[in-house]
């Protein structure tokens, strides 16, 4: 199978709840020996969804028809991804207890909202790479430093003594598995009045002792989902998707039911192309919007010659990337500085601080990076 082909491959694994006739199509791959084994696992381990994978195969008694190792591959990433969602589990109760003595009441955000939301049918099936949650304006500086004294800590070169625009900077602890991001704003205010304060719904949930913390409802849910996947990640731009981002839209919409109202959503011409796409990489074709735009058909395209050509890829998001740190970076910023004296405090702190330049030169050299 060529990369586009494995792509689809997968997304056909994650949806099989919804279409029986994919578990005989895979078994039919297997057996003619069509598969790639390590190409497979190479592309699911980089969208983060070997455990669903696995629970999907296990759930469909494809185990059985793997290759032993991976079989035993397959469980032990599961296992080891259960045993840390439980220690993330156990690090939200504490920091849930530690801000509801203070009068603190949090909103998890993402992945730890999902799953403490019970969106998932296993406490395994999700990856979580850190714990992100909103707290009101009055109570962020509070609640970092509240985090800070029970011994979380700042682990980077640079921030200065800027005001984060969304999330203060990411919290470390030594003895926790997951970082920590306290948000004030649940997405740039660039991308629509829906998320300002107050302006979103919330579900209040317990942690029976522990005490007291919210998520979102789960229309706000896939706004958030759609924002971080193709706004805040520029994924619209790169023609870049994330299985993990589309399967939890998966399960939200299969919670909401059809059809959708995208009257909330910000851009909704972009969230249109997502839900298509999205879709189609499950093998639902016209599951999630019944109108394929051209958008839609432009995105599919850039994603394609994405998989297909690793020039392309690497020159097209080099374009994107430079476009994005030069003329929305610096000299949006600099254009900003005329009219915006906050924003001239900004340039000036960055400027005057020499780990400003260290920082800058390691996000390129990060990009620039060879793919071993």
């Amino acid at each position: 199978m060529t990369n586009l082909e494995m792509f689809y491959f997968a997304g056909k694994c994650l949806s099989m709840d919804e279409q029986t006739g994919f578990r005989e199509e895979i078994i039919q791959k297997i057996d003619d020996d069509d598969i790639d084994w390590a190409h497979f696992v190479h592309l699911c381990s980089n969208h983060l969804i070997l455990p669903v994978i696995y629970l999907k195969f296990k759930a469909h008694k494809l185990i059985e028809h793997l290759p032993g190792e991976l079989a035993e591959f397959l469980k032990e990433i599961y296992d080891l991804n259960l045993a840390r969602n439980e220690q993330i589990l156990l690090q939200i109760n504490d920091i849930v207890k530690l801000l509801n003595a203070n009068d603190i009441y949090p909103t998890f955000l993402k992945g730890t909202g999902n799953l403490l939301d019970g969106l998932y049918s296993d406490k395994g099936e999700r990856m979580i790479g850190d714990i992100d949650f909103l707290v009101p304006e009055k109570d962020y500086l509070k609640t970092a430093r509240l985090l800070e004294d029970d011994g979380y800590y700042i682990d980077s070169e640079f921030y200065g003594n800027i005001l984060i625009e969304i999330h203060y900077p990411i919290l470390f602890k030594p003895d926790v598995p997951a970082m920590v991001e306290v948000h004030r704003l649940i997405v740039p205010k660039k991308y629509g009045k829906k998320f300002e304060k107050g302006a979103i719904e919330k579900k209040v949930e317990t942690l029976g002792d522990a005490g007291f913390y919210s998520v979102l409802v789960d229309h706000d849910n896939i706004t958030l989902n759609f924002i971080h996947s193709q706004l805040s990640h520029k994924g619209d731009l790169n023609g870049i998707v994330s299985f993990r981002d589309i399967y939890d839209l998966y399960l939200i919409l299969k919670r909401v039911g059809m059809p959708l109202s995208l009257n909330e959503i910000p851009f909704k011409g972009k969230a249109i192309t997502y839900l298509v796409f999205a879709g189609k990489a499950l093998g639902l074709p016209l599951r999630f919007y019944q109108n394929e735009t051209c958008a839609a058909k432009i995105f599919e395209i850039k994603h394609s010659l994405n998989y297909n050509s690793p020039v392309f890829y690497k020159t097209y998001n080099t374009f994107v990337f430079l476009c994005d740190k030069i003329f929305r970076g610096y000299l949006g910023r600099g254009l900003k500085s005329l009219y915006s004296q906050n924003e001239r405090r900004i340039i000036i702190d960055c400027l005057c601080n020499r780990q400003w330049y260290s920082y800058h030169f390691k996000i390129y050299k990060t990009f620039f990076k060879p793919v071993k």
